[in-house]
């Protein structure tokens, strides 16, 4: 090839990480309020990091209004290489040493999650990363997006609170309402429940399932641990409501035949801070996905 064939890269921008980040969260988090908090940096900081990605790219990738961001056309367009070229930055990183680095991952789940499947899934992460130490967080799903997005996590599993989630989907749980087997249920009383706290997506579905049939409930437990839960509902007078998966043996399903309403499901999200560059996040996210499609398929099978 002679001077002439050879592609001039000279007049190439140049694609930072940092912009690449800055502009990926303001997306994902819907705003530049909550990138900076996400990526811990102040929102007149990512603001400039997008106005000179937009000038070194030479479009407009954003529409600003005073209530919401959004992606022009051209902006739709580089959202997917915008998170090519991190992706393939994090494969770069993985390629070096094959991959043997030390370091720290920091992955939030709720309890219940983290006893059904913590162990399986730290086992077979350890045999592909035995020199990265996960430190695990269990809380409630909208504490471990407030951590995420304050700096305490790199990555989040949560369990959806609306209907238009901005993590990325994992797959969708079965929920039920459940008791001991020995609960007797009179019909002529309020409902006794059993249920995590307020901001809990389990506990909004089954209220608002009881109040479209007109089921008259009455609030009897509390707890943000499942094992409180567990001790209520093994008092043998309580309903509350549960993955259908990891319900103990002693307990019983509740339907139809009880007066009680179908349940929509859970879905489950992962959500990633952009600032997080470790190859290894990709390994514990595909061990996750993997995890939830083989314990779908065991329940559905039973």
């Amino acid at each position: 090839m002679n001077s002439i064939d050879k592609p001039d890269c000279t007049n190439l921008p140049i694609l930072d990480t940092e912009l690449l980040s800055a502009f990926v969260a303001v997306i994902e988090n819907g705003g530049f309020t909550a990138a900076a908090r996400q990526l811990h940096k102040t929102q007149s900081t990512i603001s400039q990091r997008i106005r000179t990605l937009e000038e070194r790219v030479e479009v407009s990738l954003l529409h600003r209004t005073s209530r919401q961001v959004s992606l022009t056309a051209d902006g739709e367009t580089f959202l997917v290489y915008a998170r090519r070229l991190l992706q393939l930055q994090r494969e770069a990183i993985s390629a070096l040493g094959n991959g043997d680095r030390e370091g720290v991952i920091r992955f939030g789940l709720p309890e219940n999650y983290a006893e059904a499947w913590l162990p399986r899934l730290l086992d077979r992460f350890a045999r592909l990363h035995p020199r990265i130490r996960p430190h695990i967080h269990c809380r409630m799903s909208s504490e471990l997006i407030e951590a995420l997005e304050g700096g305490e996590l790199d990555l989040a599993m949560t369990v959806r609170h609306t209907n238009h989630g901005n993590g990325e989907p994992l797959g969708a749980e079965t929920l039920v309402w459940a008791a001991h087997r020995d609960f007797c249920q009179d019909p002529k009383v309020a409902l006794p429940l059993a249920l995590f706290p307020d901001h809990c997506p389990y506990r909004q579905r089954a209220l608002d399932s009881l109040t479209r049939q007109g089921r008259q409930w009455s609030l009897q437990y509390t707890s943000q641990s499942p094992t409180g839960l567990r001790m209520a509902v093994n008092q043998r007078n309580a309903v509350t409501v549960a993955d259908r998966r990891t319900l103990p043996a002693d307990w019983r399903i509740l339907g139809e035949a009880d007066g009680l309403p179908p349940l929509p499901p859970a879905q489950l999200e992962l959500h990633r801070s952009p600032s997080f560059q470790h190859p290894a996040g990709d390994d514990l996210i595909t061990l996750l996905g993997e995890l939830i499609v083989a314990e779908s398929e065991a329940t559905d099978a039973d």
